[in-house]
This record gives structure tokens, sequence and C-alpha cells, in this order.
């Protein structure tokens, strides 16, 4: 890999790229043409110091590109029928950072779901025209329950009743998913993998007691039908006998012309005594995506989905002392919680609470904010409202971007290196 070294550590050429044997050389103090010896010293000292960090630095397997952001709005406020109310709108203008959306087209967010080689291998050579299109996932809490709300936009849609209508198999067909785990969110590996273990059947290795997960398909025909599991009953990792009360997923299209742009709604009671998890300044565990059901596999359930992980990460443990559960040789990619713990992030429980007043547009009507379902444009609309942190004795207040007002400082990951803006959580 080229390292592109800044105009004073160069003699001649400073915007030179060096090659990596140039760069091994000048980190053992060999001469290299075109550096001087004071360039040379300086690499060398930065160089060891760099690779002395990163020998003491423990391995994260967690992703942590990105923190997502749950804000809280008042109780029982959304009307939960699949379609992004003025309330959902006011979300997206509280500021999302960028993993709180993908892209179809990004090949580095796929999993093609078969057997080692070809999940391990770049989902590029396999996927040669992806679909133009994305899904966006907003969050939300009160005091009864968390709530997702997700917009798709796709080329097709899976009439999910008919070809996939063992609801065993509803996770296939085109469907929103998202995993969440209420544990406190902590990089240490000794500590979060005390979280998550095999479960009693052995077969699900990264979920823990409290994870559940939750899948929508997003077609029109199959509008209340979802897929749910957890870990209450005998410490398996399964679909329940029973759903718990009060859980609803539903989908709507934006229009009978527009059947391609979906929204999704969950509603997700707290379960199993974890209410005081969902409070303003907690961090917990969070994966999310979807599972794309091509068209040309529609004659029947059969097939896996094109995978979505926001999650995914691209981690060998090859030559690893100490291997994740369920480790295959020459296993890279790890982007399911049901099969690690490297398929999970963080999610942030802000303490601000949002209303219908934070999206409010003098210049914008009611009608044309329900017909641009678009998260970005609301948020355009909707920026510049300041939502008030309800955490007993907080004097902090946050911008648009879901910063504590007056910093704007952009987070670091562990190596160092800048996140992406707006990428730090709301307290």
């Amino acid at each position: 890999m080229a390292l592109e070294l800044l105009p004073e550590t160069l003699d001649t050429n400073p915007w030179k790229i060096m090659s990596p044997q140039s760069i091994k050389a000048m980190a053992l103090g060999r001469r290299v043409p075109g550096a001087s010896g004071v360039a040379r010293v300086r690499f060398q000292l930065f160089a060891w110091a760099i690779f002395a960090w990163l020998a003491v630095t423990p391995t994260h397997a967690l992703y942590s590109r990105e923190y997502l952001t749950a804000f809280r709005i008042p109780d029982n406020s959304l009307k939960m029928d699949g379609r992004p109310d003025s309330l959902w709108r006011a979300v997206a203008g509280m500021g999302l950072s960028t993993g709180h959306s993908l892209s179809f087209k990004d090949t580095e967010k796929m999993v093609v779901l078969a057997p080692e080689t070809v999940r391990n291998d770049d989902p590029s050579k396999y996927v040669k025209n992806p679909v133009n299109g994305s899904i966006t996932m907003l969050a939300a809490y009160d005091n009864q329950a968390l709530y997702f709300f997700f917009l798709v936009k796709t080329k097709t849609v899976v009439n999910a009743k008919t070809v996939c209508p063992a609801l065993a198999d509803a996770w296939k067909a085109d469907a929103a998913e998202v995993f969440v785990d209420p544990s406190p969110w902590d990089q240490d590996p000794a500590v979060y993998r005390s979280y998550f273990t095999a479960d009693a059947s052995g077969l699900v290795y990264g979920t823990s007691p409290k994870t559940i997960q939750v899948d929508k398909p997003i077609s029109r025909r199959d509008s209340t039908r979802f897929y749910y599991r957890d870990r209450l009953t005998a410490d398996k990792f399964q679909v329940p006998g029973t759903m718990p009360a009060g859980l609803v997923a539903l989908s709507s299209a934006h229009s009978a012309t527009d059947t391609t742009t979906v929204g999704v709604e969950m509603k997700i009671p707290y379960w199993a005594g974890t209410k005081p998890s969902f409070v303003g300044g907690k961090t917990m565990f969070i994966s999310w995506g979807f599972n794309m059901y091509a068209d040309t596999l529609w004659a029947n359930c059969g097939s896996n989905p094109l995978a979505y992980r926001w999650a995914k990460n691209f981690l060998n443990y090859n030559n690893e002392a100490e291997k994740p559960p369920g480790f295959h040789m020459d296993d890279s990619t790890h982007y399911d919680p049901t099969r690690s713990w490297d398929g999970w992030g963080p999610l942030s429980i802000s303490g601000k609470q949002v209303d219908e007043a934070n999206c409010k547009s003098p210049s914008e009507s009611k009608d044309a904010f329900n017909a641009n379902w678009d998260p970005a444009w609301w948020a355009a609309r909707c920026q510049g409202n300041i939502a008030v942190d309800l955490r007993a004795g907080s004097l902090l207040r946050f911008d648009a971007a879901g910063m504590p007002v007056p910093s704007r400082l952009r987070g670091r990951d562990v190596r160092g290196r800048l996140a992406p803006a707006h990428s730090r959580p709301p307290l």
C-alpha cells in the first residue's frame, strides 16, 4: 500500500508516492533515493512508533466506523402505519451519520450468502449489475418501546406472501432487518466476548440472552407479516411460540404509482427487563441491513437473498490465537450477529426529545412532505431545530447534526483516524 508523504519529508518531487519497498527501507534506517537524512530519521522514528502502537493495540472485532443514534420521542406518538409521518421526518432532521444509510451499489456492504469461498470473496465478482437503490434507517424510543423506520428505494419488490409463504422464510423476501442487544457497548474484547456466546442449541454464536431480531418484508401484499427471534425460551435463539405482546412491523408503498419506494415501521416493546437500558446517554449493540431477493429467483423461495449489512467487517483470524465464535479457516467476512460478535456496531441512545414541531418548514406544505419520501429532503427542511435534552441535570444543547453545542469536533476510531462527519454519537 502506497504512502503519500508530506512535502517537507522529501528533497525532490514533494508529492512522491513511495513504494512499499521504500517505506520498509526507511523504517529500517536504510538510504532511499530522494530522501534526506533528516527525512529518514523522522520517518524511522514515526514508523517504529506506529508499529509499536499497533503491536500493543488489541484487535477490536466490533464494527465502530460509525455510530447510530436513537432519539427520544413523546410516548405513543407514532401512528404505526409504515408511512413517514412528521415525527419521523423530524428525527431525520436531527442529523444522521453515514451509517444510517446503505446503497445497494456498495459492494463493501454486500454479502453473497454462499459457501465460504464465495462469501469471503469480492462480491463484485458475483454481482455484476447491482440495483440502483438504497435503504435508510431511523431510530427512536419512548418509555414503552424502541422504534425503527426504514425507507427503501429499489427496482423490484417480490410478492413475499406468495413466493416465500412460510414464516420461517420471511426474512429472505426483500426484507428490512435489525438486530438489537441492549448490553452496554464496550470494545474491550473480554467484555463483549462475555456477552455473545453460543446458545443452548450450539448453532448460534454471536447472540446473548438479551438479543432480538426483527425482519419485515417490504411487499405491499404482505404488509403485516414479520419474522422475529429472541433467546428468551430455553436459551435458544429462535422464533418463539407466541410473539411478544405489542410487537408491530408494517410496510407501506409510497403510492399506487410508486410501489418500489417503501416504508417499513417497527415497534418493539422493551423485553425481559431491558427498559432501564433505554435512557439518554446509554450505548448498546445493533446490526441492521436488507435482504434482497433477486427477481431471477422468484419462481420459489429455495435460494438465499443478496444481503446488505451495515456492520460488515473484513477481518481474518487465521493467525490469531483466539478465534471468534463459529470461526472457519479463511473466514474473513463477518456480517451477522448469529455467526459472530463481529456483526455488531454501536447504537447511541440520545437524551434529546424530538417532536413534530422540530420539522415545520414555512417554505414547504404538508403535501410536499408527503410527496417526497426522501430522508435527505426531510433533513434539509427540518434541520436547525434544537431539541431538549431530558436527562436530569443536563445543561447541554444540541445542534441539527446531533452534536453538543458549541462543540463540533469529529470523533476518531481506535487507530486515530478521523471518523466521518457527524458520526460521533450524541450523549
